[in-house]
């Protein structure tokens, strides 16, 4: 996301290294996340939840030697904003929020619902890109409710330190799209 790299400030041999990283990165996981097809919809859900963990500390490993420590703070903000729902099943996020097994219940509905309203404007955009975009501003108003219903005041305190200042990512699909 060029956009995203402008607000770290990486030069262009960062960018570039980063690519790299990024691709070696997938081809290594390519071939777990091929086999989620064939698992049912909770073991999907859960194989997922540990791939993306995985798959992210590694990657964040490799982007160590690539970010300045300010870039890799900052980053690890912007991983935790745009994961959403679900950056809360990652086990440190949950326990440095502190999360109830009540919410632990409720966090797959959660997060459910949002890749499923995310998928749903995705594939509008195919057809509708002026209505995609009004369902996604509306996506992010639900999810920011959402989000403060699911979180005590306390762990909405501890989210916005973890998080920092808050970014507005552009959609997956206008990334997909620019020049």
């Amino acid at each position: 996301m060029s956009d995203v790299g402008k607000a770290l400030n990486l030069n262009q041999q960062q960018v570039n290294k980063l690519n790299e990283l990024t691709t070696q990165t997938q081809n290594r996981y390519r071939d777990n996340y091929s086999g989620l097809g064939n698992l049912t919809p909770a073991e999907r859900m859960a194989k997922s939840q540990e791939l993306n963990r995985q798959y992210t500390a590694d990657w964040m490993k490799g982007a160590q030697g690539i970010f300045n420590q300010d870039q890799i703070a900052r980053y690890q903000q912007f991983h935790y904003q745009y994961g959403g729902f679900n950056s809360l099943a990652n086990p440190d996020v949950q326990q440095r929020l502190n999360l109830t097994a009540d919410q632990m219940k409720t966090l797959g509905g959660s997060i459910e619902w949002s890749n499923k309203r995310l998928q749903d404007i995705y594939q509008l955009s195919a057809t509708d890109r002026n209505k995609a975009d009004l369902e996604y501003r509306d996506y992010q108003q639900h999810y920011q409710a959402q989000l403060n219903k699911f979180l005590t005041p306390e762990q909405q305190r501890q989210w916005r330190e973890m998080t920092g200042e808050p970014y507005k990512f552009q959609p997956a699909y206008s990334i997909a799209t620019q020049p």
